[in-house]
């Protein structure tokens, strides 16, 4: 059975119990009122009872008992294992590989893209490319992107600035003797 089925079933067990109380508390009541008749009203004040004249038997007390039903203890649910969700952008660790080298423009990381992960839509990889710049739509959001001095994609925190670049440059052109003009 379903889950659906037991709970009805256990509501509907629960219903007839409460059924049944009813219909023996009704009967208790029948037979109450019937013995009603035969038993003359009683005021009782303290540890005194007093039957009013006219009656020679004691009265009859009943004993009220209430059945409670049955807890129900909530049934364990072990959730099911989720499925491994596949990545609808599985280029992404490729595309952070190469704006850390910073050695591709948009144009060539489409490209790149589309032969490596042919499964891929052009124009899904193209906006993520262009994406990259904007700051509201970026994948990285802690990473900017922006165009390095050679035209080339590349994160902020990698880009050397081009003063650095010309200072170890101009030292290692400086070790190479210069020759002499013949």
């Amino acid at each position: 059975m379903g889950k659906k089925s037991k709970k009805a079933s256990q509501a509907e067990a629960a219903n007839q119990a409460a059924n049944n109380q009813i219909e023996e508390g009704n009967q208790a009541m029948g037979s109450a009122s019937q013995e009603a008749e035969n038993i003359p009203a009683t005021i009782v004040e303290g540890s005194e009872m007093e039957v009013f004249a006219g009656d020679t038997e004691t009265p009859i007390v009943q004993e009220v008992t209430t059945e409670v039903a049955p807890t129900q203890t909530p049934e364990v649910v072990v959730p099911a294992e989720k499925p491994v969700r596949i990545s609808k952008r599985p280029y992404i660790a490729r595309v952070c590989e190469l704006l850390e080298a910073g050695t591709h423009d948009a144009k060539e990381i489409t490209a790149l893209v589309l032969v490596e992960f042919a499964d891929t839509k052009k124009s899904g990889v193209q906006t993520f490319v262009t994406d990259l710049k904007n700051e509201k739509y970026r994948h990285w959001k802690d990473r900017a992107v922006v165009v390095n001095a050679a035209g080339k994609l590349q994160f902020v925190d990698k880009v050397v600035p081009v003063e650095v670049q010309e200072e170890v440059v101009t030292p290692a052109e400086e070790a190479q003797p210069e020759k002499p003009a013949e």
